[in-house]
């Protein structure tokens, strides 16, 4: 993994992500945030894609917030 360039986190800090309110399928949800998270959702057999880049999305998710609780301390 990569860092993000300090714009990117500081963009993440004022944007707000699409809540649980939107009115869209969850297939579609997950590829929006995937999208806004910079993370290719590839064609795979089996349509798999999704399931692969919200792998990538959690382990992103994991590792910031280890990070974040390294810092604080």
């Amino acid at each position: 993994m990569e860092e993000w360039k300090p714009e990117m986190e500081a963009a993440f800090k004022e944007i707000e992500f699409p809540g649980a309110e939107i009115d869209m399928h969850v297939a579609d949800y997950a590829r929006l945030i995937c999208s806004m998270c910079d993370i290719p959702i590839h064609k795979l057999q089996n349509n798999k894609a999704v399931i692969e880049s919200l792998h990538v999305l959690f382990t992103l998710f994991v590792e910031f917030r280890s990070n974040q609780h390294f810092q604080q301390q």
